[in-house]
């Protein structure tokens, strides 16, 4: 009964209409052939997609490498609490030397990785994600020097002392107080001073939160929940670095080897915060902070 269905119809019967052409069968299923024209729309069609979906997914790349960054900041939060609550809460430091310098904000004393280890502070989370080229770099003088890339903090710590022997230096911008250079003190804390005591880059701009509250020194210090201790590195100097003498007080003057950029657009920073939250600042919330040596470079959160 179905072979008698299927042989009674004729073979010029119509199966259906493709690109706006009735397709008969006389011999047997035949697919038809795309034209020059289809085939150049369809081309045409996918490179106008292209374009329009590359920014976006360079956009949506650049966000999931900013959400890794705050997830380290995550940790460095949980890390410090960790380590204040064993320390009558006290915030993790490590002065440096007489002979170091600790003018800048990511200047630290050489035993500072290995204070934070035990409570989470491995490897990666000491570099950006955002700033690849930091960790490029130490992998680069670890297989010269070390004959592998860097595997521990003891790796870490050869490296970043490789240069100033009594001091490293962060991939990110440290903000709890400590000795420096023998007597110095870093960060200044102009909380305590008198506006007209401020210096004149610092009366001009926009008041950062730490000239409100000071320094996070403590867990609970009131400084805490506005001031962080730990952002990303973010100096000023523009496309020459931070010994560029091209440096000023805004955004604008961000070198773009510091901070979140993409394509040469600045995205911001995230931080970390004492009492354990983590925030991003947009460009428009980030503000000059400190000014190493008085003059410059910049530095901002």
């Amino acid at each position: 009964m179905i072979m008698f269905i299927i042989n009674s119809i004729p073979m010029s019967t119509t199966l259906g209409r493709k690109g706006g052409r009735v397709v008969r069968n006389h011999s047997g299923f035949k697919p038809t052939a795309f034209t020059v024209i289809e085939l150049l729309v369809v081309i045409a069609t996918i490179a106008v997609l292209a374009v329009l979906l590359l920014p976006a997914l360079a956009g949506t790349q650049s966000q999931s490498k900013v959400t890794a960054c705050a997830a380290r900041y995550r940790q460095w939060a949980a890390s410090a609490n960790l380590y204040a609550n064993d320390n009558r809460g006290w915030l993790p430091t490590s002065s440096l030397s007489p002979a170091g310098g600790g003018t800048y904000a990511w200047d630290v004393g050489t035993s500072f990785p290995g204070l934070l280890y035990p409570y989470g502070m491995d490897v990666p989370v000491w570099f950006c994600p955002m700033r690849p080229a930091a960790l490029d770099a130490a992998n680069a003088w670890a297989q010269i020097n070390l004959g592998h890339p860097i595997q521990s903090i003891n790796d870490l710590r050869q490296y970043w002392s490789s240069s100033f022997a009594s001091e490293i230096r962060l991939n990110d911008d440290y903000w709890v107080p400590r000795s420096g250079g023998g007597t110095t003190t870093f960060p200044v804390d102009y909380s305590v001073m008198s506006q007209a005591r401020w210096p004149a880059w610092l009366k001009n701009e926009p008041t950062p939160t730490s000239a409100i509250y000071g320094w996070p020194q403590r867990l609970h210090d009131i400084a805490a929940p506005y001031v962080p201790f730990v952002s990303d590195t973010a100096g000023s100097g523009n496309g020459g670095g931070l010994v560029s003498p091209v440096v000023g007080t805004t955004v604008t003057n961000i070198s773009s080897n510091t901070a979140h950029f993409v394509n040469g657009t600045l995205l911001g920073v995230n931080l970390a915060f004492a009492d354990g939250h983590v925030a991003s600042h947009t460009p428009d919330q980030m503000r000059c902070v400190y000014a190493s040596g008085g003059s410059g470079p910049y530095w901002f959160y």
